[in-house]
C-alpha cells in the first residue's frame, strides 16, 4: 500500500513539473517563418493576412509568398486572403501553408478614385493588373509593361531609341486638337506627365478607369481615362529585404538587304545618264571620265578604282548592354510599416553613344498615431540621364553613298557631298552625329503626405498633400564638321533647354460607412480639392563659338545668341462627391458629381460640373439562381451600365489671352525699326469652355466553371461636344484664326476579355488570356456649312487619321496608250504613273483621294503562363490589324534618284537594254516591274506633285510575340541550405519574333503630336531584340 502510494506520490510530482514545463515552453516566443502557395498552381500568395488568434498582432506575406513573425508556443495563426478560403493552424518555427481558392467571383479589392472597392460592387468598366503580372515582363518602362494587357489600353512607342517617350491612349480618339493621354494618379499625386521615372518593380497594382462612370470623379482632366498607379507598401512582421536583377544584351534586327558599292555606281549612271529615256548605252571612255567626274567625288572615285564598298549602317551599329537592378526594405509592427528600394537602371543604345541612365528612390510608409489618427507618406525621387541622337543618323546611314570611306587618308571624318548639287545635298557623316549627341538631365519629385483621422467609427477625415516636381535640362552642340540647316560656316552650334514645372495639389475628403442590417450599405464621399501649377521655359542657342572645345559650356563666348522663354501660372479648384449604395448585395448603384474651376478659362466658362451615376445587377446572386442547380457551372453573372460627362481642356490656356511678338517696321523707306505688336497668329477668346465627353456604357461579367473561365465584355459609345478648332478669320480682322469650342465627334466601341485556367494540378498549371479592343471613331460636325477643313480632317471620318494622296497606277510604257498623257506631263518611258481620277488629262490636287486609314479595325494581346513543379514559361503576343502605313522610307529606298541607297529589292528597276562600249549587254532590259526606272531628274515630281503615292502605303497588320520567360522557382529546401528566403532565376526573350508583311524598321510606330494614329513611317531608330538573365532574392 505504501509502495502504492508513493508511486501514486511520484506520479503527481512528475505531473506537476511536467505541467510547469509545459507552461514554461509554452510561454516560449517562437520566430515563425513559412512560405504561403495556392492549392491550385503552387505560386506563392502575396499580401495573405497573417494574425494571431485572439491578438491583434500578425503580419502579411511578400511578394514570394514567404512571411516571418513572432509567436508563442501554443499558439495558432489565422491566414486570411481575399479569394481564398481561411486556413488556421498551430504556429511552428518552419511552415508551409496552401491555401484553396473559394471560387466567389469578384472578392479582389480594385482601386477606385478615392476609395478601394471589391471587384464584384464595381459598377463602371475598371480593368486592373497586379504588381505580380507586372514582373512576368521585366522591363523598365511601366507604360511598356502594360502594352495589350488592359483591352481598351492602346501603347505604342515613338521610337526605339533609349529614353523614348511611349503615348497611351484610352478607348480611342476623344478629341481634334487637344492631347489624348490619360491622366496618372500615382500614390495619389496627381499627373499627365510621362511615368518613365516609376520603377515596375516598385508597383503592387494598376488600375484602369476606362468609362465615364469610373473618371468622373476626376472631372475635367478625366476625358482620356484615369490609370491609378498603387506602389508597395511595408507589412507587419520581421525585416524582409529582396533583389531583383537581370542583364541582357540587345542586338539590331536586320530590316532590308542593301545594294553594296557596284550596284549603287550603276544606279548612279544609270540614274544621271540619259534622260530621255529612249536610248541606253555607255558612253565612250573620254566621256566616261568626265561623266565620273561630275557624278562621284573624289573619295568614291578611288573606292571604285580599288572595288572597295563601306557598309555605313554596321558603322554606327552595336551590340549593347542593358542592366537593371532593384533592392527593398520592408518591415513593419502592429503601429507603423515601412517600403524602401532603390533602382539602378542602365540601357545602352544599340546606336553608338545613345543612353539611358536611371537611379530612382521609393519610400512609403505608414504609423498609427493614436487610435484615431494615422499618418502615410509615399514619395518617388528620380534622376535621369539621357544621351539623345539626332533622329537622322540611322537614315544618314541608310542614305549615304557606300562608295565613301568613312574617313579620309589624314584620318578626319569625310562629308558627303553631292557634286552635282554642291551644298544642296550634303549628309552628315553618320559616325560624327553619334559624337554629338544631346544630353538630357531630368529630376522628379513624387510625393503625397496624408493625415487620415477617425471622427467616429464610420466617419473617416483624410488631409493630403501632394507634390509634382519636375526639372530638365537639355544640353546640345555640333561642331563645325556638321551640317546644320544646310551651312557649315556657324563655327559651332550649341543651344541649351531649361523646362521645370512645380504641381502642388492639397485635398481634404470625408468618408462615411453605414451598414442598415445585412440587406442595406450605403458608402460616401464628399471633399474640396485644390491645385496649383507654375510651368516656366528657357532656351538659348548661340553660334560662332571660338573653338568646339568650348562647346554649351560657356555660351558667352558666342558671337551670335538667341534667347527665349515662357512662363505661366494655372490654378484648378474643385468639389466633388459621390455615393455608393448597395442592396442585398446584389444590386449596387453609384452616383458621383464633380464641379471644377480653372484658370485657364475666362470669368464666362471657368466652372463645369462633371455629374455620373451607374448600375449594377448581380444575377447569380438571385435566390431563384440557387433553384436552377448551377453548383460550379456558372459562377458569376453581372450586368452593367453607366453613364457620365467628363471633361478635357489641355490646350486652352494659350488661347485666352492675347500675346504679344516681335516686328519690324519699314521708316521713311529705308530702315526697319525693330518693335513689338500684338501676336496676330490668332486672336483670343475668353469664351472657350471645356471639351465635353458624355459616354454610355453596358458591360457584363460572367464566369464559368469554379472562375476556371471569366469573360468581361464592355460596349461604350462616346458623344464628344465642344471640341476646339481654329476657326479662320478674314483678312479684315488682322488676324489669322481664332480658337473656338464648335465641332462635335462620336466614338464608339468593343473591348473583350477572356481569362481561362486550361488546366490545374499539384503539378501543372497552364492559364491563358485573350483580349481585343475596336473602336471607330468620326467627325460629326465641323464649322456651319462646312464638312472639311482640310484632306485628312472631314465629317465622317476620324480626325488626322487619313492617307490622302495621289494612287499609284503602275509605270509608263513606250508604245502604248500612255503616250498621250505622257506628252502632255513631259514625262518619259519607265516613269510613276498616277491615275487620273476626275479624267481631265491633268494630275493636280483633284487627283488626290484616301488612300489608306491609319486607325487599326482591332488591337489586343495573347497571354499565357505554364508551371510545372517550380519550371515556369511565360509568352505574350500582341497583334494589331486593319489600318496603313505611309512608308516613305521604303519607296525612297525603291525610286533611285541616283544620290541615296537603294535595297536589294530596288535592282528590280524599270529600263531598257544597257551596253558598254563594245556592245556587250550589262544591264537586261526589264519593263515588267512596278518599280520606276533610276532618274535624277525628277522622277516621281514630274508625275506626282507631292513626289509620293499610294505605292509607299502598306498594311500595318502585325503580330508580335513580345516576351517569352523561362523561370525556376528553387526548392525551399535548397534556399533554405543558403539561408535565403525564396530565389528565382530566370531568362527573357524580348521582342523576339515579328510576324508582318509591312516593309520597314517597325509597323508599331507613333508620332506624338495630337495624340492621334498618324501612319507615317520614317527610319529613325532601328528595332532590336533583347535576351536577358535575371533572379529574384528574398532575404
Amino acid at each position: 500500500m505504501k509502495k502504492i502510494s508513493r508511486f501514486i506520490c511520484y506520479v503527481h510530482i512528475v505531473s506537476f513539473f511536467i505541467f510547469l514545463s509545459s507552461i514554461y515552453a509554452l510561454a516560449q516566443d517562437i520566430n515563425v517563418a513559412g512560405k504561403i502557395i495556392s492549392s491550385e498552381d503552387q505560386k506563392p500568395l502575396s499580401q495573405v493576412s497573417i494574425m494571431i488568434e485572439g491578438t491583434t498582432r500578425g503580419s502579411l506575406s511578400w511578394n514570394d509568398g514567404s512571411f516571418n513573425l513572432i509567436a508563442k508556443n501554443g499558439d495558432y495563426l489565422i491566414f486570411k486572403s481575399i479569394g481564398f478560403d481561411s486556413v488556421r493552424l498551430q504556429a511552428a518555427s518552419s511552415m508551409t501553408v496552401i491555401m484553396s481558392p473559394n471560387y466567389i467571383a469578384g472578392t479582389e479589392v480594385v482601386v477606385i478614385g478615392y476609395g478601394r472597392q471589391q471587384r464584384k460592387d464595381v459598377t463602371s468598366a475598371i480593368s486592373s493588373i497586379s504588381g505580380e503580372q507586372l514582373k512576368e515582363m521585366p522591363v523598365g518602362n511601366i507604360n511598356m509593361a502594360l502594352q495589350s494587357r488592359i483591352p481598351g489600353l492602346q501603347i505604342t512607342s515613338s521610337g526605339n531609341q533609349p529614353g523614348a517617350g511611349s503615348m497611351a491612349r484610352i478607348r480611342g480618339i476623344n478629341s481634334i486638337n487637344v492631347s489624348n493621354g490619360p491622366l496618372y494618379v500615382i500614390d495619389g499625386v496627381i499627373t499627365t506627365g510621362d511615368i518613365r521615372e516609376i520603377n515596375p518593380e516598385d508597383v503592387e497594382s494598376i488600375d484602369v478607369l476606362k468609362d465615364a462612370s469610373a473618371a468622373a470623379i476626376y472631372g475635367s482632366r478625366a476625358a482620356e481615362g484615369v490609370i491609378i498607379i498603387t506602389t508597395k507598401k511595408g507589412a507587419r512582421g520581421i525585416a524582409s529585404i529582396n533583389y531583383s536583377g537581370y542583364f541582357g544584351i540587345q542586338k539590331p534586327v536586320k530590316t532590308f538587304d542593301f545594294i553594296n558599292g557596284k550596284e549603287y555606281e550603276m544606279l548612279r549612271r544609270l540614274a544621271y545618264y540619259d534622260e530621255s529615256g529612249e536610248i541606253l548605252m555607255l558612253n565612250d571612255t573620254t566621256a566616261t571620265k568626265r561623266f565620273d567626274n561630275q557624278l562621284f567625288n573624289a573619295l568614291e572615285l578611288q573606292s571604285i578604282r580599288e572595288g572597295k564598298s563601306y557598309d555605313w549602317v554596321s558603322q554606327i551599329l552595336q551590340n549593347a548592354p542593358i542592366h537593371n537592378h532593384t533592392i527593398s526594405v520592408a518591415s513593419g509592427n502592429e503601429k507603423s510599416k515601412l517600403y524602401i528600394s532603390g533602382n539602378y537602371y542602365n540601357q545602352d543604345g544599340i546606336i553608338k553613344n545613345s543612353n539611358l541612365t536611371r537611379y530612382s528612390l521609393n519610400a512609403s510608409g505608414e504609423t498609427q498615431i493614436s487610435e484615431r489618427l494615422k499618418a502615410i507618406l509615399n514619395t518617388n525621387i528620380s534622376y535621369v540621364d539621357n544621351r539623345l541622337l539626332d533622329q537622322q543618323i540611322y537614315y544618314n546611314a541608310l542614305t549615304i553613298s557606300p562608295l565613301m570611306p568613312y574617313s579620309d587618308s589624314t584620318g578626319e571624318s569625310t562629308i558627303y557631298k553631292d557634286p552635282t548639287k554642291g551644298t544642296l545635298f550634303i549628309i552628315n557623316n553618320p559616325e560624327v552625329l553619334t559624337k554629338s549627341p544631346t544630353y538630357k538631365n531630368d529630376d522628379r519629385v513624387l510625393g503625397n503626405l496624408a493625415l487620415e483621422y477617425r471622427i467616429v467609427k464610420d466617419l473617416l477625415y483624410r488631409t493630403s498633400f501632394s507634390a509634382d516636381i519636375y526639372n530638365s535640362k537639355n544640353y546640345f552642340y555640333a561642331p563645325r564638321n556638321i551640317n546644320i540647316n544646310g551651312s557649315y560656316t556657324l563655327g559651332g552650334y550649341g543651344s541649351l533647354q531649361n523646362f521645370s514645372y512645380r504641381d502642388y495639389t492639397f485635398e481634404n475628403t470625408l468618408n462615411y460607412l453605414y451598414s442598415l442590417g445585412i440587406d442595406h450599405s450605403l458608402n460616401a464621399l464628399a471633399g474640396f480639392t485644390f491645385e496649383k501649377r507654375r510651368q516656366e521655359f528657357n532656351y538659348m542657342i548661340g553660334t560662332g563659338f571660338p573653338s568646339d572645345k568650348t562647346s554649351y559650356k560657356d555660351m558667352s563666348l558666342a558671337t551670335k545668341k538667341t534667347i527665349g522663354s515662357s512662363f505661366h501660372n494655372w490654378a484648378l479648384t474643385s468639389q466633388l462627391a459621390r455615393v455608393i449604395y448597395k442592396f442585398k448585395d446584389r444590386y449596387i448603384f453609384n452616383a458621383s458629381i464633380r464641379r471644377d474651376g480653372s484658370s485657364y478659362f475666362g470669368e464666362n466658362n471657368r466652372y463645369g460640373v462633371f455629374p455620373s451615376v451607374s448600375a449594377a445587377w448581380r444575377l447569380i446572386d438571385e435566390p431563384f439562381m440557387n433553384g436552377l442547380k448551377l453548383d460550379a457551372t456558372i459562377t458569376d453573372i453581372k450586368f452593367r451600365v453607366s453613364y457620365g460627362v467628363i471633361g478635357n481642356y489641355n490646350r486652352t490656356y494659350n488661347a485666352i489671352y492675347s500675346a504679344m511678338s516681335s516686328s519690324g517696321y519699314p521708316f521713311d523707306g529705308k530702315t526697319v525699326v525693330k518693335g513689338y505688336q500684338i501676336n496676330t497668329s490668332y486672336l483670343a477668346n475668353k469664351d472657350l469652355r471645356w471639351e465635353q465627353q458624355h459616354q454610355f456604357n453596358v458591360g457584363v461579367d460572367l464566369a464559368f466553371l469554379n472562375n476556371r473561365i471569366s469573360f468581361i465584355a464592355d460596349y461604350y459609345n462616346k458623344n464628344i461636344k465642344d471640341l476646339l478648332l481654329d476657326l479662320p478669320l478674314p483678312m479684315s480682322s488682322a488676324y489669322v484664326n481664332q480658337t473656338i469650342n464648335i465641332a462635335r465627334m462620336n466614338t464608339k466601341g468593343v473591348d473583350l476579355q477572356l481569362k481561362i485556367h486550361l488546366f490545374k494540378n499539384n503539378n501543372f498549371n497552364w492559364q491563358t488570356e485573350f483580349n481585343y479592343s475596336v473602336f471607330k471613331s468620326q467627325i460629326t460636325e465641323l464649322l456651319p456649312g462646312i464638312d472639311s477643313l482640310r484632306p485628312d480632317l472631314k465629317v465622317g471620318e476620324a480626325p488626322n487619321s487619313l492617307l490622302i494622296d495621289y494612287v499609284y497606277d503602275g509605270i509608263y510604257q513606250a508604245g502604248t496608250a500612255d503616250s498621250v498623257i505622257m506628252r502632255a506631263l513631259g514625262v518619259k518611258p519607265g516613269s510613276v504613273k498616277i491615275k487620273d481620277i476626275n479624267n481631265d488629262g491633268k494630275i493636280n490636287a483633284y487627283d488626290m483621294t484616301i488612300v489608306g486609314r491609319t486607325t487599326p479595325k482591332g488591337w489586343g494581346g495573347i497571354w499565357n503562363y505554364m508551371n510545372y513543379k517550380g519550371l515556369s514559361l511565360t509568352i505574350f503576343a500582341n497583334y494589331m490589324f486593319g489600318h496603313s502605313i505611309f512608308n516613305k522610307a521604303y519607296q525612297d529606298y525603291l525610286y533611285s534618284d541616283g544620290r541615296r541607297l537603294a535595297i536589294k529589292e530596288g535592282l528590280n528597276f524599270w529600263t531598257k537594254e544597257v551596253k558598254d562600249i563594245n556592245g556587250n549587254i550589262i544591264v537586261e532590259e526589264n519593263t515588267s516591274t512596278n518599280i520606276p526606272r533610276p532618274n535624277a531628274f525628277g522622277n516621281a515630281t514630274k508625275t506626282s506633285p507631292t513626289g509620293t503615292s499610294s505605292f509607299a502605303v502598306q498594311q500595318g497588320d502585325y503580330i508580335r510575340i513580345r516576351n517569352i520567360t523561362l523561370g525556376y522557382d528553387l526548392p525551399a529546401k535548397i534556399t533554405e541550405k543558403i539561408k535565403l528566403r525564396s530565389m528565382n532565376v530566370y531568362m527573357q526573350f524580348l521582342e523576339p519574333f515579328l510576324f508582318t508583311k509591312y516593309k520597314g524598321v517597325d509597323p508599331e510606330i507613333s508620332q506624338i503630336s495630337t495624340g492621334t494614329w498618324s501612319g507615317s513611317s520614317y527610319e529613325l531608330y532601328p528595332r532590336y531584340r533583347t535576351t536577358s538573365l535575371g533572379v529574384r532574392v528574398g532575404f
